[in-house]
């Protein structure tokens, strides 16, 4: 039986035991969605950051269509001596999101990423940050439109966005 693409999206939070999924969602941020895409070089260690240092407790989500999961988010928090491409300062969580292939187009990565200010603003941070390759247009179009701008901040090719929320 294959998924029905109009069953309910529904939002879990993330626990220890989602962590392999973890695993496979930073594999298609890597990939940025294709099954057969070239890892980067920095592949393994981008993994020990962001899948082996996350913790549960920090914030995530896996959202599922059904009993097919469609895509999560998960919340890192770094500092200036470890952090992620995304990093912009020690009191803001970097967000890390993929959506499943067959599910692009649905609307899940806008769900995702309104459920991930909102987890961000109940934790108490002052703002949420991400990176975003030059090559991955149509995430860069998503994220300023959801208000993220701009923070100054380059990693080789990945470019920091901020989204500040207001006190």
């Amino acid at each position: 039986m294959t998924a029905q693409h109009n069953d309910e999206l529904t939002l879990r939070p993330t626990t220890e035991a989602d962590r392999t999924y973890i695993a496979r969602l930073n594999f298609l941020t890597d990939t940025y969605g294709d099954e057969h895409g070239e890892l980067e070089a920095s592949f393994d260690a981008d993994f020990d950051f962001y899948v082996n240092r996350w913790v549960a407790k920090d914030g995530g989500l896996i959202a599922w269509r059904g009993n097919v999961p469609a895509g999560g988010l998960w919340l890192i928090w770094g500092d200036d001596d470890t952090h992620g491409y995304g990093y912009a300062s020690a009191d803001i969580p970097e967000l890390a999101i993929a959506v499943e292939g067959r599910f692009k187009g649905e609307g899940i990565g806008t769900v995702l990423m309104e459920s991930a200010a909102q987890l961000a603003r109940d934790i108490g941070a002052p703002g949420l940050s991400l990176a975003v390759h030059s090559v991955n247009e149509r995430a860069a179009r998503l994220y300023r439109h959801l208000g993220f701008t701009y923070s100054g901040i380059d990693r080789g090719a990945y470019r920091v966005l901020v989204l500040s929320f207001d006190s």
